[in-house]
């Protein structure tokens, strides 16, 4: 799951905005049937790898994208100057799998901040191939003073509420420390590990080449599609229509017609699958399955 930041706009303005995608993050993977493997969160957007069926890792996307604009609008006022566009896209090989791992962590250092990944607070970097005695980051403050880690349910509901901003719930046996939903309450770090099997394999992948990393932002730009304002979007989807079906609507086509004109609308101005599933009023996991 990633976003483009060129396009994304006041994703994070704030340290406070940070806790909240941080700790929505843990929301997220509470009410969902995907899981988290990995993720880091930038100015601008977040990289997340998920492991589920397609259908759950399109609820999780729409989740944490719906959890997001929520929280702007509430905190902000309004969403004026906001955009943010999520996308999402299938691994298929163990190689690329391999490089995507450590791409969704290491964004931090890649973009030039002067962190390593497993020392980044802002994602789960922290928490692959570390020795069981590693004190976890979040359990230290701003000051250096180490806190003990406690259960949310210590916590009062308003409390709860100010944390996550959100009343989905999260299980009362997580451990919450200095404003921390903590990510090893829900990230897969077995998973992550099993990827690379090894100390060593993990850090020859952490050292991906310009190469690599090349090709996993082409993949990013293929599946994110063309970025057209919403309204001329609707226009462009009328004139297709029109010219396949001599309708002007899609809300007049049947399922077949509604598919065709999305796979026409991919084909030939490669719209993102969000906007194709608002243009043609078909469920986006039925659109990621049928067009490509």
């Amino acid at each position: 799951m990633f976003a483009n930041g060129d396009d994304s706009r006041n994703f994070i303005t704030s340290l406070e905005d940070f806790y909240a995608a941080f700790n929505r993050m843990g929301v997220c993977a509470a009410n969902s049937s995907a899981r988290v493997v990995s993720f880091s969160i930038e100015d601008t957007h977040p990289h997340v790898l998920l492991y589920g069926t397609e259908h759950d890792c399109v609820k999780f996307k729409n989740a944490y994208l719906t959890s997001t604009l929520r929280y702007i609008a509430a905190n902000r006022g309004s969403l004026y100057d906001v955009i943010l566009n999520y996308e999402l896209y299938p691994v298929k090989s163990e190689d690329y799998l391999k490089n995507v791992a450590v791409y969704t962590i290491f964004q931090a250092t890649k973009d030039g901040k002067k962190v390593m990944p497993f020392d980044y607070i802002w994602g789960s970097g922290s928490l692959y191939f570390r020795p069981e005695n590693v004190l976890p980051i979040w359990y230290v403050d701003a000051n250096g003073c180490v806190h003990n880690p406690m259960p949310i349910s210590n916590l009062t509901a308003r409390q709860k509420e100010s944390m996550l901003h959100s009343r989905k719930k999260v299980p009362d046996n997580w451990l919450v420390c200095n404003g921390f939903l903590l990510p090893d309450n829900y990230v897969d770090v077995e998973l992550f590990e099993s990827i690379y099997q090894t100390h060593n394999c993990y850090r020859v992948f952490l050292a991906n080449s310009k190469k690599k990393d090349d090709a996993i932002v082409a993949k990013m730009s293929k599946v994110r599609g063309m970025l057209i304002e919403d309204i001329e979007a609707r226009k462009i989807s009328a004139a297709v229509c029109y010219s396949l079906y001599h309708k002007h609507d899609s809300r007049w086509l049947d399922t077949n017609q509604r598919l065709g004109l999305a796979q026409e609308l991919r084909r030939q101005y490669y719209l993102s699958f969000r906007q194709l599933a608002t243009l043609c009023r078909l469920p986006e996991t039925e659109i990621r399955k049928y067009v490509r």
